[in-house]
């Protein structure tokens, strides 16, 4: 037996099956509640609801609704069950927050799990829902529980959505009205004239029924209609359904309006005359939408528009007896004394009009002259110039002393002899031309800007043109173009297009090339050939020939020297590799030789030497001293002038 308790309602009650080709949607709702007095311990509770199109399924698809707990007051607000929908399953799972541990039911609380607009199965029957719980009272033991929860479905028994398949038709044939009910009941249409109507049965196979009212019952205008379903035995109560059908074009047989009727035209039934209304008044038309004719005993208006016409020689007022003559040039309006009068009207539609002047109804209003050169515009009794007033005017050309806005204080256009000024605020303050293009042979100002305050700005002094940053300061600018044709620049630095570019800085003593980034690193000049007078540098870089037309000179080391041509190092020299001389090689103070020194010659030491290897003379060896000799050989003989000093062994063949 389940620790809890479980029921379950649904709406409507009992559920309806769909008619063939319609949709029922439906609501569940299950109650699990304790009903004791005491808590109990719960774990989870599994609702299966059965999915298909069979008497014993709920629903066709369970992915068209979420079941939800709509009320709980079986547990605490920090302990609200956990909640999953497996659509696949179709299993309704709610559960303590922590499968571990239960979760306590409140004696007498209960929560409401609602299964909401679902699609309820086409086929009436018994459905099944199971149910299995874990849970148990407080100091019994858990165990799984199952239960068992049972609802009809079955075909709707009352008649249901009585409609009009249109509510709004152009005429009455056009009704066709609509409504869902069981075939066991008896059905009849009340319409808005008559004796109720019935229904003929309809074919198995129609979904729905469905009903017109029959020629020559048509309604003329909006109709309600009532349906009377009944049950043949009378074991069932009456039901009664209205709905309202609505014609573009109604019928009335008269019409009473105390205020007005609005409408946009007036038809007749069978003459289909008709009055049009317009913005001007009204149009009568014939039955083919032709002007009409309007027949009457007698007509007080006060126009007459006629598409036809009206002839009569004249016409006369009737208390005013002014006149209006038509002969055969056009129209004459003579006064009561038959001269000739004035015609005021709020509109005059003429091809032209012939007068000396025309001026305004007000005596002091403005005026118009035509003079043999065109017209003249005036104002007020004397002959004061006036002003036109116009949204646009297209002439040839313009004679006047200045322009103006409307507005008084608005920007104006003078006309001096040397051109046009351009002012603003109404005063003598130069004012700014503002357009698209401006072609000009050419331009005198004193500053160029963009349109807005923060543009850059370009100012022309004697000396040619400065260019500055925007913001209104003096701030030097960028020029930037493709390219520039210039004689001369002056600059304090030149960079490439970005920060990271090299630049060139040129001080009194010529110029100065860094790296970029804004640092002072210097950088390296790449050129196909330098032409210079004095190069100046720290270390130098020859990557193929050096050639030097003048000599060479490093300070305190080495120099080159003419007449005849030859290299003076001054100072002691260090040769790591093969030193070659064509020549004679003199080496003026003390030397010291690391390797073999070959010589195709001779080779004359003028000082103190010492020779710490083998010394190989292939020809004559001569040690002197002064203008004296010491030793020297001569073929197979050494000869040795003056003493001789042997600390070792002396080997002599012979």
């Amino acid at each position: 037996m389940a620790t809890l308790n479980y029921e379950i309602l649904t709406d409507p009650a009992p559920l309806q099956v769909p008619n063939a080709g319609e949709e029922s949607r439906g609501t569940v709702y299950v109650i699990i509640s304790n009903p004791n007095s005491d808590d109990a311990l719960w774990y989870s509770t599994e609702i299966q609801v059965p999915v298909g199109d069979k008497d014993g399924d709920l629903t066709t698809d369970p992915k068209a609704f979420t079941p939800q707990i709509t009320q709980n007051t079986a547990t605490d607000p920090a302990n609200k069950p956990a909640t999953d929908w497996n659509t696949s399953t179709a299993v309704y799972r709610i559960s303590s927050q922590d499968p571990r541990y239960p979760t306590l039911i409140k004696g007498g609380g209960s929560m409401v799990v609602a299964m909401e607009g679902f699609p309820v199965s086409s086929k009436p029957g018994l459905v099944l829902l199971r149910v299995t719980e874990r849970a148990a009272n407080i100091g019994g033991f858990v165990h799984p529980s199952l239960v068992t929860l049972s609802l009809i479905k079955q075909e709707a028994k009352v008649p249901r959505n009585f409609r009009a398949k249109d509510s709004l038709v152009a005429a009455g044939k056009d009704v066709v009205l609509q409504w869902d009910g069981p075939d066991t009941l008896t059905y009849q249409i009340q319409g808005p004239d008559g004796p109720p109507e019935a229904v003929p049965p309809r074919s198995g196979a129609a979904a729905g029924w469905q009903w017109s009212p029959k020629p020559g019952q048509e309604p003329k205008r909006d109709a309600t209609y009532t349906l009377i379903a009944s049950s043949p035995n009378g074991q069932q109560p009456s039901y009664l359904l209205t709905t309202t059908v609505h014609l573009r074009s109604p019928e009335f047989d008269s019409v009473t309006a105390t205020k007005g009727v609005y409408t946009p035209w007036v038809e007749g039934t069978a003459p289909r005359g008709r009055i049009v209304f317009t913005e001007q008044g009204a149009q009568v038309r014939d039955a083919s939408n032709a002007p009409g004719t309007v027949a009457a005993a007698k007509a007080d208006v006060e126009s007459v528009t006629a598409s036809v016409g009206v002839s009569t020689p004249w016409v006369e007022g009737t208390t005013e007896k002014g006149r209006v003559t038509l002969t055969a040039q056009g129209v004459q309006v003579r006064d009561a004394s038959n001269a000739p009068g004035t015609v005021a009207a709020g509109k005059a539609d003429v091809d032209t009009v012939t007068a000396a002047w025309v001026r305004g109804r007000d005596s002091g209003s403005g005026w118009i002259q035509f003079p043999s050169d065109g017209i003249t515009v005036g104002h007020g009794q004397g002959n004061d110039l006036g002003t036109v007033h116009a949204e646009k005017i297209s002439v040839n050309g313009i004679n006047t002393k200045w322009v103006g806005d409307r507005d008084s204080g608005k920007g104006w256009l003078d006309f001096p002899q040397s051109g046009v000024n351009v002012r603003k605020d109404g005063q003598e303050t130069w004012g700014t031309v503002a357009a698209d293009k401006a072609d000009l042979n050419g331009v005198n100002t004193k500053w160029v800007q963009g349109r807005t305050s923060s543009d850059g700005w370009i100012e022309f002094p004697a000396s040619g043109l400065n260019v500055f940053q925007g913001s209104g300061h003096r701030e030097w600018g960028t020029v930037a173009a493709d390219k520039a044709d210039l004689n001369g620049v002056n600059t304090s630095w030149v960079q490439g297009r970005t920060s990271g570019d090299g630049w060139i800085e040129f001080p009194a003593s010529g110029l100065n090339v860094f790296q970029g980034a804004g640092n002072r690193t210097w950088g390296t000049v790449a050129a196909d050939k330098a032409d210079l007078n004095d190069l100046v540098t720290d270390r130098a870089r020859v990557k193929q020939r050096l050639t030097l037309h003048g000599g060479l000179t490093v300070d305190n080391v080495l120099e080159t020297l003419d007449g005849p041509p030859r290299l003076v190092v001054h100072g002691e020299s260090e040769f790591r590799q093969k030193v070659n001389a064509n020549g004679d090689l003199s080496v003026g103070g003390e030397s010291v030789f690391a390797g073999k020194v070959n010589a195709t010659g001779d080779v004359r030491v003028g000082g103190e030497s010492a020779f710490f290897g083998k010394v190989n003379a292939n020809r004559h060896l001569s040690v002197r001293t002064g203008s004296a000799w010491i030793l020297h050989t001569n073929d197979d003989l050494v000869a040795i002038n003056g003493n001789l000093r042997v600390h070792g062994a002396f080997r002599a063949d012979k």
